[in-house]
């Protein structure tokens, strides 16, 4: 079941698992969460399962999660963190360890100006309660970050890897990720 944002008066729907994807699109690997969106978007779910397009702003998401009822949510992003390769994958529970309210007020005005980013929306939904608190996060390391709509090979490969983890994750099939902070890096 797809349900994207309420832009142009469509209705959200509530539901038992929240599968999310946080990014822009058309900048090249940097949309890779999007284009796994897609995908996954045009696959039947279970009753329960929303697939939806998260990239409205953290604010925006605070009431959303909220009146969603969402149980657990699975937030897929391209990120870019130090020493990974391209194309890797990286899914962890994330430990909700909130850094100071100077760096979630940072995330708050960049949300309030149009940023869109996984550790914002991480950020501004946990510190307003609205997070579910099983969450898990799938990243994948992008390589390029320009214009246009074509990914590179690994990361290509990645968003394949992408939708069969969320897949096994939310079928139970796949193991739950180990807890870590914020990039899946101890």
């Amino acid at each position: 079941m797809t349900d994207f944002p309420a832009r142009g008066g469509l209705r959200h729907e509530k539901g038992h698992t929240l599968v999310g994807a946080i990014g822009y699109r058309y900048l090249r690997d940097h949309s890779a969460s999007m284009v796994a969106l897609d995908r996954l978007a045009a696959e039947h779910w279970p009753p329960g399962v929303v697939v939806e397009d998260l990239s409205y702003g953290p604010i925006a998401l605070v009431p959303r999660l909220e009146e969603g009822g969402f149980q657990r949510s699975l937030l897929l992003a391209a990120v870019s963190r130090p020493g990974r390769a391209p194309g890797t994958l990286t899914a962890y529970v994330w430990d909700g360890v909130l850094p100071g309210l100077d760096v979630i007020q940072t995330a708050v005005t960049e949300a309030v100006t149009g940023v869109i980013s996984l550790d914002n929306a991480l950020f501004v939904t946990r510190h307003f309660g609205a997070l579910p608190a099983d969450t898990v996060v799938v990243e994948i390391e992008p390589e390029r970050e320009e214009f246009g709509e074509e990914l590179t090979p690994a990361v290509e490969a990645a968003v394949t890897r992408m939708c069969a983890l969320v897949h096994g994750l939310v079928e139970g099939a796949v193991p739950r990720p180990a807890c870590a902070p914020i990039g899946g890096m101890r």
